[in-house]
């Protein structure tokens, strides 16, 4: 494999292909502004799935630290809060600047250049690519979009994301030991969530929200009401702000999302693959890097398209389509968070299948299904149940 690649963006999915293109042997060059690796709003959290698939995640810790998650507390908006144990599935939150420092080290290790520059053109030829950054220009055979929800290359292609298929996110940092426990909050009336998910040196506090159903500065105040209860009153003066967007892809987008072409293609949030009910990104900018990779090295770069939809078009589809009913919908008279919850203390194989899917291991195509059985068997019902506490969860005034 000896052609030339430019990838643009070195976060998770830019870094992932660089690394399994340059082992490959193709001459890559990783581009983006910043000088290294660098925070980003992120929750940060990678799945006991993610750690699994992709196993060198667990590695270097010491040189790249992380925070092992045991349980995760989740707060519906009527008050209700149940603590989910994750057993012997934890997931793990990474500063971003760790997990991108981790994935940008393979890369160049493997042979990929990575140039800190910001590429400002693409100009197509006839079977190649100029791509100029600053004084430097670069011809290139194939171009990978990694640049996030707002790509550039996605921009430059015609193929920008309407704001309908995304969302706002924002949040701050706040300095603070680690602890081994999340907390999800879901406010009233709210396509979308709140969270705490504790870095091994500070918490990241943050908010998604559907573009257009809330103004940014409600979010602020829906998130600043959520870290004042969470630190019981106290609203940190030290907080380092981010704001940005995400995908959050409609039902109808995902059969006219076209993710490659002659010369191009794109991968994670530029490629708009992040679910829709989660905002989970990392696991599927690891997976459609990879599988965009084997595409290139077996020279059928127009197969990514049919391995992405195999892998995972069917289950982000079904998010999208659960998606209103899910944050907006109601189940025997309340919110269907509520009802989980409450279902959680009553059930153990409601217990099981929320463990399974925090985990990452329930997809939403069989999940109905796995509710169903759970039901139905007797060894489900005699398993451990939880307890519900009621909270007084923080509205913005």
């Amino acid at each position: 494999m000896t052609f030339n690649v430019a990838i643009v963006g070195a976060g998770p999915a830019g870094s992932m292909l660089a690394h399994n293109l340059a082992q490959a042997g193709a001459r890559v060059r990783l581009y983006d502004a910043h000088g290294g690796p660098w925070e980003k709003p992120c929750g940060g959290g990678l799945t006991a799935k993610a750690l699994r698939q992709f196993g060198f995640l667990t590695g270097q810790a010491d040189r790249f630290p992380r925070q092992d998650i045991q349980e995760i507390e989740i707060i519906s908006a009527g008050g209700r809060s149940v603590t989910f144990p994750l057993g012997d599935a934890p997931f793990q939150i990474f500063s971003r600047r760790n997990l991108n420092g981790l994935l940008l080290a393979r890369a160049t290790e493997a042979g990929a250049d990575f140039i800190p520059l910001r590429v400002t053109n693409l100009r197509r030829e006839v079977h190649t690519w100029q791509v100029e950054s600053g004084r430097d220009c670069w011809k290139a055979d194939f171009v990978v979009g990694a640049d996030g929800c707002t790509s550039f290359v996605r921009r430059v292609l015609g193929r920008r994301l309407p704001d309908a298929d995304q969302a706002m996110c924002c949040g701050y940092y706040v300095p603070a030991a680690g602890v081994p426990r999340a907390v999800v909050a879901f406010p009233r009336h709210f396509t979308g969530y709140v969270w705490a998910f504790p870095r091994p040196d500070h918490i990241s506090y943050g908010i998604i929200n559907q573009c257009g159903e809330y103004p940014l500065p409600k979010l602020w105040e829906e998130l600043d009401a959520f870290v004042r209860w969470h630190r019981q009153g106290e609203l940190p003066r030290e907080r380092v702000r981010y704001a940005a967007r995400v995908p959050m892809l409609r039902r109808a987008s995902w059969k006219t999302n076209r993710v490659v072409g002659d010369g191009w293609a794109l991968v994670g949030d530029a490629a708009g693959f992040v679910d829709p009910i989660t905002g989970e990104g990392i696991f599927y900018a690891l997976h459609s890097a990879e599988l965009l990779g084997q595409s290139l090295i077996a020279g059928e770069a127009m197969s990514y398209e049919q391995r992405w939809r195999k892998a995972f078009e069917a289950d982000l589809t079904e998010a999208s389509r659960r998606l209103p009913k899910f944050y907006r919908g109601s189940m025997l008279g309340a919110s269907v968070i509520d009802r989980v919850l409450q279902l959680s203390t009553l059930h153990g194989g409601v217990v099981s299948i929320m463990q399974q899917a925090l985990a990452g291991d329930v997809d939403y195509v069989t999940l109905k299904g796995r509710v169903l059985r759970s039901f139905v068997a007797p060894s489900a019902w005699r398993a451990p149940k939880l307890t519900l506490h009621t909270v007084d969860y923080p509205r913005a005034a």
